[in-house]
């Protein structure tokens, strides 16, 4: 059997990764209505084999950042269709499914109060098993070897954030050696680099709209009327506005499995349609925080100060006699997103149109809820080289421009020097 390279290593990665990012939108969410909710889309971990680090090589460091877990949306003007809803349901306008997706909507909608924006008790669940899953991958890190005592932790000051970094934190605290010491800090300056103030850079409020609606017309809206109304013209005439308002439920269903009551309402739909949905959201997503041709430039400026912060951290947690074993960096898909396109990770190196992102980017699977960026980094007695790894969403991946040592392990000169070189 001819014995595979570094080199080979490196590029069945990067094609093994590429294939789940392209597996056809479509075929994704018939196997899963759920996965039509774009970036609302709760964490699906599935396991993967890491790679072995190369001979006489330990983790002895982590530089880590982590959207919030799954969440209520974040204000009321999400269910303002109810209204609308309510007048059909009164005047017998609403079919089995419609009146089945009201009440559905009712209920998610009670549970929202006082919820606005907060991390659901689901979202808590995904950053204890990313923690867990963490602990179990890179105990050393944990352990308190070589004077490594200290987990630094950071989070914007959005409820949703820090309740993320307490849970995922808990589990660590609860596996790691009596020894190890956890720092928190949040404020308006974290929020500042974990999460840019989105309005001082990014003027693509008209931009990633235009994106949405111009698959609007694509919508079957004769076809969603008649699933949802008896009576389609009457209640069209009421909406005035049938494409808008029955994105206006799927936005509501989208949430709905990230809350506790979790009704089943995306199959209300059908799929041609929920598809359809998927890809506005897909491509409005993309359009306002992606590497997409027309707003890369922007989106890049977001990044810069958090790449920065990689940097910073890093280099002092590998100087001298350093302390830290970790840096645990808590935000929002709006920091998330543009750091990893910034950084070019698989996935995210292509540049696209967001007009037709959907046919070759997938939010489902690049920024759910509680996604992820683990840097770990690795250290030998016998040499001084520091090797790092990515894992993206808990899977190893791969920075295409930049050629690793071995497998998907990056010298950390090399990769400080790519990072260095984006800003």
């Amino acid at each position: 059997m001819k014995r595979l390279t570094a080199g080979s290593v490196a590029l069945l990665l990067i094609l093994v990764s590429q294939l789940a990012y392209a597996q056809p939108y479509a075929d994704m969410i018939r196997e899963n209505h759920d996965r039509a909710a774009s970036n609302y889309h709760y964490y699906e971990f599935s396991d993967s084999e890491l790679t072995e680090a190369p001979k006489g090589y330990r983790p002895f460091y982590i530089s880590h950042y982590s959207r919030h877990g799954s969440r209520y949306h974040t204000g009321a003007r999400f269910f303002r269709p109810m209204d609308m809803l309510a007048l059909c349901d009164s005047l017998g306008l609403l079919t089995d499914v419609g009146k089945g997706f009201y009440t559905d909507a009712m209920a998610v909608m009670e549970e929202h109060q006082g919820m606005y924006g907060m991390l659901s008790s689901r979202g808590a669940e995904e950053l204890r098993g990313v923690g867990e899953r963490l602990y179990m991958r890179f105990p050393e890190l944990f352990s308190g070897k070589n004077g490594r005592t200290l987990v630094r932790n950071y989070s914007t000051t959005v409820q949703r954030s820090i309740f993320s970094m307490i849970n995922m934190m808990t589990v660590l605290i609860e596996k790691s050696c009596s020894k190890m010491e956890f720092s928190y800090v949040t404020g308006d300056k974290y929020y500042e680099y974990l999460c840019h103030w989105m309005d001082n850079y990014l003027p693509m409020a008209d931009f990633d709209n235009e994106v949405e609606d111009s698959l609007l017309p694509d919508l079957d809206v004769d076809r969603l009327a008649g699933i949802f109304f008896n009576d389609p013209q009457a209640a069209c005439a009421i909406i005035k506005d049938p494409a808008k308002f029955f994105r206006s439920l799927y936005m509501i269903a989208a949430i709905s499995p990230n809350t506790d009551c979790r009704p089943d309402m995306l199959s209300c739909f059908p799929e041609e349609e929920l598809v359809k949905f998927w890809a506005m959201r897909n491509n409005y997503f993309y359009a306002g925080f992606g590497n997409s041709v027309q707003m890369h430039e922007e989106v890049e400026k977001v990044s810069k100060p958090l790449v920065a912060d990689f940097i910073a951290r890093a280099d002092d947690a590998l100087a001298g006699r350093s302390n830290v074993a970790g840096d645990f960096r808590f935000g929002h898909d709006t920091g998330l997103l543009p750091l990893v396109g910034h950084l070019g990770i698989t996935g995210m190196s292509e540049r696209y149109d967001a007009f037709e992102a959907h046919k070759f980017w997938n939010s489902s699977v690049m920024i759910p809820m509680a996604s992820n960026l683990q840097m770990i980094f690795y250290r030998s007695r016998k040499c001084d080289d520091v090797l790092v790894k990515l894992l993206y969403n808990e899977k190893e991946t791969m920075i295409p421009a930049l050629k690793p040592v071995t497998g998907p392990y990056y010298r950390w000169a090399d990769l400080r020097r790519h990072m260095q070189s984006l800003l």
